[in-house]
């Protein structure tokens, strides 16, 4: 599958559309323009011989939509995206902690993959949420939760053990 042919299932994943309604919506990687017929349709024809799409008349115009195919692997490809993202979060949030010099002995660091992978999905969660607020401009919401994670202190915690 090509970059068009994924494009065209994520978008009609939202909402089915005309042909015209997908060009006007994916850019080419080249030009950073819509793309032409000439590149659209082999990937759209491509998708309809696959059974990932079909096409209905509707008011004189035809509409692109998923089939039950189609929609199962869009599912799954989101899922592996959010899967590798949140793997790729949590490797990275791995790799940073070694330099932090907060480890006692070896086992530390096994400890704290441990916790990453614990909390690592929660984390990212939280993220996504933070960045909803901002992007809507819940600014009161966004420094609530702000507020909420700078009362976190581990120097507070070390001064209770």
């Amino acid at each position: 599958m090509n970059d068009y042919t994924l494009r065209i299932l994520y978008i009609l994943n939202l909402k089915e559309m005309t042909g015209y309604g997908l060009a006007k919506r994916i850019l080419s990687t080249n030009t950073h323009r819509n793309i032409s017929n000439g590149a659209l349709m082999p990937a759209i024809n491509n998708l309809l011989k696959k059974g990932l799409i079909y096409s209905k008349i509707i008011n004189n115009k035809k509409y692109y939509f998923l089939t039950d195919s189609g929609k199962k692997l869009v599912n799954n490809l989101m899922e592996l995206n959010d899967e590798i993202k949140n793997e790729a979060i949590i490797d990275t949030i791995s790799q940073e902690f070694p330099y932090i010099n907060v480890f006692t002995d070896i086992n530390d660091f096994t400890v704290l993959k441990n916790v990453i992978k614990k909390i690592g999905p929660g984390i990212i969660n939280l993220i996504r949420y933070s960045f909803i607020l901002e992007k809507n401009g819940q600014k009161e919401e966004l420094n609530d939760i702000i507020n909420y994670l700078n009362e976190f202190n581990p120097e507070k915690l070390q001064k209770t053990k």
